[in-house]
């Protein structure tokens, strides 16, 4: 049966599973860990289904609905080298630094419908969510080397640090509007604004010592600022049967400018993946979010087991817009030869036991940096309802791994080889959503 608010209290949870996950490190230059969609949403694998997300469609023709969403996103990063035996072969990885920093970010959302006050078929919302996630901890404990036949511990000398902090947060406002008994039009409009964002790099030196990039204490500290930007979506959905809609939305490519004390994106020669350096004068650089189009799907299935199916598709144009332009001393630009993705989610949820509601889903991604970042998940999840209130549990479990160089260079050895990094990340998002 279909679940109604009014009169059900929903718990759902959701283990999702996915492999290639985001890459933490690069937040400054690409979007990452922005789950958009309420955790009943990920659950059901409707991470782009599109307008159907979004409060002011879903939740059209209902008085009033609010809902507040608390996540918390925790990964574990390790690095590592390649261990070569005699005979060139790669025998073991020796792991030189693990990270498990968390951090935990709210979102809420408000949206009702206006017919009973004004006598318009028309529905509102406003919501402030984090849009860009760029928290990043690098921690690298440095130690000396003793010695053959010396076995007390290394001795630290340094710290190796990198520390990324702040959110770009989309503060959005939605209007939709029910033409006829099977079109709905709207619009979003979405106020991307920072939150406090700031980039450290740099050795903490308590001996020198050759394993150490530095011979002294030497600590970059960036502070970071965004100018506002705004973003429109406009879509519609249409009931193509009783049973079964689609939703369809554009929204158009946008410049988002960075003003920093000196950071510079470049990119990494061995990997031709992106990368940073410093200036000693003030920069700015400039990202454009590429184009979106989006075509999602909801189709309520007619058979002895109540079921739903949530998906869409989502095409995104990173292939022309992967030129960031750099303003320091002189004005320079930085290609990265991005290619354009596709992702495509699809959920079905069925209902069990008169009542339960049993979810799962797929989720695939394409990702800019190449086939190496490809994003896969699978979701499932369950939960109960009581009157108006809901809650929504959603667990995201998650691992990557991929080569890059190192961060913090020896300065008397040369490294030829590329390290590893395995990330793995757990996300916890809790959904409280009351309406009536």
């Amino acid at each position: 049966m279909l679940f109604k608010l009014k009169n059900k209290i929903k718990i759902i949870v959701l283990f999702a599973m996915n492999l290639v996950f985001s890459q933490q490190y690069f937040s400054p230059l690409i979007p990452s860990n922005n789950f958009l969609s309420s955790a009943s949403m990920l659950a059901k694998g409707g991470e782009f289904s599109g307008l159907f997300s979004h409060s002011v469609f879903s939740k059209y023709g209902e008085v009033f609905n609010f809902e507040f969403d608390l996540t918390r996103n925790s990964y574990a990063e390790r690095r590592s080298v390649p261990v070569i035996d005699m005979f060139d072969d790669v025998v073991t990885q020796n792991v030189y630094a693990l990270n498990r920093p968390a951090f935990a970010s709210i979102s809420w959302s408000l949206s009702g419908s206006v017919n009973n006050y004004l006598k318009l078929p028309v529905s509102l919302s406003l919501s402030d969510s984090p849009y860009w996630d760029f928290r990043y901890d690098y921690s690298e404990e440095v130690r000396a080397s003793l010695g053959p036949g010396v076995y007390n511990r290394d001795p630290v000398v340094g710290y190796h640090l990198i520390n990324i902090d702040g959110v770009i947060r989309s503060l959005k406002i939605g209007i939709a509007s029910k033409i006829n008994s099977w079109l709905k039009m709207g619009v979003l409009l979405d106020n991307l604004y920072e939150d406090e964002l700031f980039y450290m790099k740099g050795v903490n030196v308590f001996e020198e010592d050759d394993a150490l990039a530095s011979d002294t204490t030497l600590l970059k500290d960036i502070n970071m600022s965004v100018e506002n930007v705004s973003r429109f979506t406009f879509g519609a959905t249409v009931d193509l049967k009783r049973n079964m809609s689609i939703a369809l939305s554009v929204t158009p490519s946008t410049e988002i400018k960075f003003l920093t004390g000196g950071l510079i994106p470049s990119i990494d020669e061995k990997t031709l993946l992106p990368s940073f350096n410093f200036s000693d004068t003030s920069s700015n650089y400039s990202i454009t979010l590429p184009q979106e189009i989006n075509l999602g799907f909801s189709i309520k299935v007619n058979n002895p087991t109540k079921t739903n199916i949530t998906g869409g598709l989502i095409f995104k144009d990173w292939e022309n817009h992967d030129i960031y332009k750099v303003y320091h001393s002189s004005t320079d630009t930085s290609t990265h030869n991005y290619q354009s993705t596709i992702g495509l989610s699809v959920g079905v949820e069925h209902i069990i036991l008169g009542k339960t509601p049993l979810r799962f889903g797929f989720i695939y991604s394409d990702s800019p940096l190449g086939e190496e970042f490809e994003i896969t998940k699978v979701t499932l999840g369950s939960g109960w309802i009581y009157n108006n209130i809901s809650l929504d549990v959603v667990a995201v479990f998650g691992s990557v791994d991929y080569r890059y160089g190192d961060l913090f260079p020896s300065t008397t050895q040369e490294n030829l080889l590329l390290d590893r990094i395995d990330e793995k990340n757990t996300v916890l998002k809790a959904t409280i959503n009351y309406s009536f």
